[in-house]
């Protein structure tokens, strides 16, 4: 497969631009818009389904599927089942990057748009727990396992395809798509909600109203797949497999030769991947219980997530010119500094000041975070084993971090007769752990993800050299 060439930068006595590419062959702009677009719009599409779980969970799923139990009990498994999900990412990690490292980016990411997509519209089938009792939400787990599986290989994926295509110095920018197009996601479910909310009453949304959206997935699924199946596989992805066959195991290959990496990783996404699901699931059952309509909840993320849209790609642009490590460290310390004045604002009664600390938590912190986090898991490991070791490096993490965080922050509340203080605490130490994971983590952001593979031998070597735990820059 041929890819356009542009006349080839020169790289100066100071050697390669920041963020090179050296050794991959440059992208005609036509290329690259295409791929940006793909990146952007298919992770919006696809978890658009995702956040869309997550809010009903909050605001429908304990009185459809759960109703025999108290409100607060309800709701708690509600959100066990939004947990579940989380189980699940890891199995469709390994599968998908197995698939990913092994026959190509591009088969792995429309093989997640479909599983998602399809059993996202199932949803909107499943019968109530007053018309099949129990099996209604046995089914619902189900559905939700084969969403996880989807997702979880959704996001790396998407962002190693991006930085792969990247141009020499613009490899952060690149991969702050796959986040901007999440949050075009929660954009589209919130609106899908909000649409829905105002239109119907309270007792028609529990009993179809909801079910509209989950239906309309399989339209944008739709979308999806017609962007992506016009996609090309990426030059960096083509060049590795050109002379070298890939490995018969990739993730074993990983896991021997960069699991410090992995644990790196897991650091460095704590705190993003907890807090999108904190502000995004536990808020809007606390805005609930302090007396917001439903309509406030999702018009706050409506907004919060354009201000994502804005924020991602912004951390994405100044990584490339500071370093990745920076600017991780600048959202954590933002979460740090922002994580008991969010609850300030919303029990201050007032409507906008609601929306607008949820607006300034997922712009601030998650926005930040999530605009490098991208670039940081491709950048980590090598070609031959990058998209596994990026979904599964994340996906465990989601586990132990994102999946229950709700769970967590709705536990940690009601043990203080409702207070919020619990939750900044909480919020405080998953902060502090993605700063000291960027503290020990290597700067990337100047070399080449040519000069990555070299450092690793062929994987029926010995294993390759592990980045440096240090803060010393590469390069």
């Amino acid at each position: 497969m041929s890819h356009t060439l542009n006349p080839s930068t020169p790289s100066g006595p100071s050697g390669p631009p920041p963020g090179s590419s050296t050794g991959q062959p440059a992208t005609d702009r036509r290329t690259l818009t295409r791929v940006c677009t793909a990146v952007l719009l298919g992770s919006a599409l696809e978890w658009y389904d995702y956040f869309l779980y997550g809010a009903a969970a909050a605001l429908v799923f304990g009185q459809v599927f759960f109703p025999t139990a108290s409100e607060s009990t309800s709701l708690l498994l509600s959100l066990a089942t939004f947990g579940v999900g989380f189980v699940a990412r890891p199995i469709g990690a390994m599968v998908f990057g197995h698939i990913g490292d092994k026959h190509g980016r591009r088969p792995a990411l429309i093989a997640t748009l479909m599983l998602m997509g399809l059993s996202t519209t199932a949803m909107a089938l499943i019968p109530s727990h007053a018309m099949i009792g129990m099996a209604a939400p046995l089914l619902l787990v189900v559905l939700r396992l084969l969403q996880g599986m989807g997702s979880g290989a959704e996001y790396s994926g998407a962002s190693v395809y991006a930085v792969e295509y990247a141009p020499p110095g613009r490899r952060g920018f690149f991969g702050s798509f796959s986040a901007a197009g999440v949050y075009l996601g929660l954009v589209l479910s919130s609106g899908a909600l909000l649409l829905t909310t105002s239109l119907t009453t309270e007792a028609q949304f529990a009993a179809w109203g909801w079910r509209l959206p989950f239906l309309a997935s399989l339209l944008l699924i739709a979308l999806g797949l017609w962007i992506r199946l016009r996609l090309e596989e990426t030059p960096a992805f083509e060049e590795a497999t050109e002379d070298v066959a890939p490995a018969k195991a990739p993730l074993l290959t990983l896991v021997r030769t960069q699991w410090r990496s992995m644990l790196l990783v897991m650091g460095l996404v704590a705190a993003p991947l907890s807090f999108s699901h904190l502000y995004q699931v536990f808020a809007l059952s606390y805005m609930a219980d302090a007396g917001y309509d439903r309509v406030t909840g999702t018009t706050g993320l409506l907004v919060a997530g354009l201000v994502v849209m804005i924020t991602a790609p912004l951390a994405g642009i100044a990584s490339d010119r500071f370093g990745r490590r920076p600017v991780l460290m600048v959202g954590a310390v933002y979460a740090i500094a922002f994580a008991f004045p969010f609850f300030m604002l919303v029990d201050s009664g007032r409507p906008v000041l609601a929306m607008l600390a949820l607006a300034l938590a997922q712009g601030g912190s998650v926005g930040i975070m999530f605009g490098v986090q991208g670039v940081i898991l491709s950048e980590l490991f090598s070609t031959a084993s990058r998209y596994s070791g990026a979904a599964v490096s994340r996906e465990f993490a989601a586990i132990i971090f994102g999946g229950f965080a709700p769970l967590i922050a709705v536990s940690l509340a009601a043990s203080a007769n409702g207070a919020s203080w619990p939750v900044g605490i909480y919020v405080v130490v998953l902060a502090a752990i993605t700063f000291v994971s960027a503290l020990l983590a290597p700067e990337t952001y100047r070399t080449s993800l040519s000069d990555r593979d070299a450092a690793e031998p062929a994987p029926a070597g010995a294993a390759d050299p592990q980045p440096a735990l240090s803060g010393s820059r590469e390069g």
